[in-house]
C-alpha cells in the first residue's frame, strides 16, 4: 500500500513538472514524444515558383511632321518607333512589327512588315513606310504601332498623331472641244461632240466649286465677227443647255457642280469617284455673222478651274 501511494506521488510530480515547461520548449517536448512514440513531428518542403513572360511595351513613337499630299498619287510617310521587353530584345517578334494611320471615317492605311534595323538590351528599333492617298481626308491621324513577343503578348501605342495637310487640286479631260460641223443659222441648243468634260480631283478638299472663264470666239477669217461667250451654256446635265450661262472674260461659277474628293481610278464619272461631268452647249449664233470658223484662238482658251 505505501509503495503504491510512492508511485502516485512521482507521476503527479512528472505531470505538474510538464505543465510548468513554458511554451517556448514545446519543440523539445514534442521531440521527446516523437522519440517515445516513434512518430514524426516535423517534415520539409520543396518550393518551386514558376515566373511568367512579361509583356513589351512600345516605349516610342518617332514624332512625324505634317505632311503634304502628292497630287494624284501616294505620299510615303516614314517613321521610327522603339520596342522595349524586359525579357531582352531576343524575345521580340520583329516580324509582327506593323503600324497603322487611323481616322473616323476614313480607310486605315498600313504596312504589317515594318523593318527591324536595330537591337540592343531590352530594345529593338523598327522603321515603318505608310503610304497615304491623295484624297485621304485632311486633318489629324492617329498613329497606331503594335508588336508581339515570342509568346505572343501583345503590345500597343496610339498616343501619337499627325496632320496631313489639305491639298487642292485638279486635272480634266479632254482639253479641246469641237462642235458637230456645220453649225447653221438657225440650229439651237448644240451639244459640244466633246462632251463631257471630266474634272478629277487630284487633292482631298471637299465641295470645290467649279468656275469657269469663257471668252468670245472670233472670226478666222471676218475677225470683226464673234460668237458670244454668253450664246453658251454649262452644266453637270447631259448636253448642258439648261446650264449657267458664260460671261465674257468673267470667272462664272457653274451651280450645278461640286467637285469632291475621291479615288479617280474608279472612274465613276461622279462624286464618288472625285470627279466632276461638265457638257458644253451652244444655245444659238448670232444671226448676222458669216459662214467660217470661230476659235478661242484670239482671246485665249477658256479657262475651268477649282475654287474652295
Amino acid at each position: 500500500m505505501k509503495k503504491r501511494s510512492v508511485n502516485f506521488g512521482l507521476f503527479f510530480v512528472v505531470i505538474v513538472i510538464l505543465m510548468l515547461i513554458p511554451v517556448s520548449s514545446a519543440n523539445i517536448f514534442s521531440d521527446f514524444f516523437g522519440k517515445i512514440t516513434g512518430r514524426a513531428t516535423s517534415d520539409t518542403t520543396a518550393l518551386n515558383i514558376t515566373v511568367g513572360n512579361s509583356a513589351p511595351t512600345i516605349s516610342l513613337v518617332e514624332a512625324i511632321a505634317a505632311k503634304d499630299p502628292v497630287i494624284g498619287s501616294t505620299r510615303a510617310i516614314i517613321f521610327n518607333f522603339t520596342a522595349t521587353d524586359s525579357d531582352g530584345a531576343g524575345n521580340i517578334n520583329t516580324s509582327t512589327a506593323a503600324g497603322y494611320f487611323q481616322r473616323a471615317g476614313e480607310t486605315t492605311r498600313s504596312n504589317t512588315s515594318c523593318s527591324s534595323w536595330a537591337s540592343a538590351g531590352n530594345n529593338a528599333n523598327f522603321t515603318c513606310t505608310i503610304d497615304m492617298w491623295y484624297y485621304d481626308q485632311a486633318g489629324s491621324w492617329t498613329v497606331n504601332v503594335t508588336i508581339q513577343d515570342n509568346s505572343q503578348a501583345y503590345a500597343e501605342n496610339s498616343s501619337s498623331t499627325f496632320t496631313y495637310n489639305l491639298l487642292t487640286a485638279m486635272n480634266m479631260s479632254p482639253n479641246a472641244l469641237n462642235w458637230p460641223s456645220p453649225i447653221n443659222l438657225p440650229d439651237t441648243d448644240t451639244g459640244s461632240a466633246d462632251n463631257p468634260i471630266t474634272i478629277n480631283n487630284t487633292g482631298n478638299a471637299v465641295n470645290l466649286n467649279i468656275n469657269i472663264t469663257a471668252f468670245n470666239l472670233r472670226g478666222e477669217i471676218t475677225t470683226t465677227q464673234f460668237i458670244f461667250a454668253n450664246n453658251f451654256t454649262i452644266s453637270n446635265v447631259a448636253e448642258g443647255c439648261t446650264g449657267t450661262a458664260m460671261v465674257n472674260a468673267t470667272s462664272t461659277n457653274i451651280t450645278s457642280a461640286i467637285l469632291q474628293r475621291g479615288n479617280n481610278s474608279l472612274n465613276y464619272g461622279n462624286d464618288t469617284s472625285g470627279q466632276e461631268q461638265i457638257y458644253f452647249c451652244l444655245k444659238g449664233v448670232p444671226q448676222d455673222i458669216s459662214a467660217q470658223s470661230y476659235s478661242s484662238s484670239a482671246a485665249g482658251p477658256w479657262t475651268v478651274a477649282v475654287v474652295t
